[in-house]
């Protein structure tokens, strides 16, 4: 009898907790399975028609050039002065010229800052490149309207004017630029190539 009493002591005591743990083990051990599975189908599942992935994403912006990310920004800010010089910079030297000029001159047209013409150096750079000489000068000259004896534009005139055979015009640029910068290291370079213009007009 007292032994029948012990065995139902101990079943009532051990019966309760076991099933109180049960369903709590069931719950963890289902967790633990359902959770990394919900992760991996999150990260895996196809995503919508149309809809890029962040992977995909992110992979697009790695293969993006300057050039292109750039490109983007004009078509979601056109008008936007910075923006175009940048746009002007990376045409001249991607050697897209006529694109660098139209930039150039979309920046000209809504700069206000104190120095922003001088930009009209890039823009004769661009016309040189292309064959057209009378325009890059015309740029040149523009700059020595804006700053007399500007020591950019007047190494490049006389470059130019080398160039075109014109060395009597080249020599007076250069002269002039090593007179009012003589420390500037493009006078520097013109002394150096001085001599070589003491030619007549035209001489090869």
């Amino acid at each position: 009898m007292n032994e029948n009493l012990e065995k139902h002591k101990e079943l009532s005591t051990t019966s309760p907790m076991s099933r109180k743990r049960k369903p709590q083990q069931i719950v963890f051990v289902i967790a633990l399975i359902a959770i990394p599975l919900l992760i991996i189908w999150m990260y895996l599942s196809p995503s919508k028609e149309g809809e890029p992935t962040f992977e995909k994403l992110q992979s697009q912006t790695k293969e993006k050039t300057q050039l292109e990310v750039m490109e983007d920004m004009w078509e979601h800010h056109p008008g936007h002065g910075p923006v175009a010089l940048e746009l002007g910079n990376l045409y001249l030297q991607d050697g897209q010229y006529r694109k660098a000029i139209q930039f150039y001159r979309i920046f000209l047209e809504s700069d206000t800052s104190a120095t922003g013409w001088e930009v009209r150096l890039d823009i004769s750079r661009a016309f040189a490149a292309l064959q057209q000489p009378d325009s890059a000068i015309a740029e040149l000259n523009e700059i020595l309207k804006q700053s007399e004896n500007h020591p950019g534009a007047l190494y490049n005139l006389g470059a130019i004017e080398a160039n075109r055979g014109n060395f009597s015009t080249a020599r007076r640029a250069w002269e002039t630029l090593i007179e009012t910068h003589p420390a500037d290291t493009l006078a520097q370079f013109a002394s150096a190539a001085l001599p070589k213009l003491n030619k007549p007009d035209g001489h090869p």
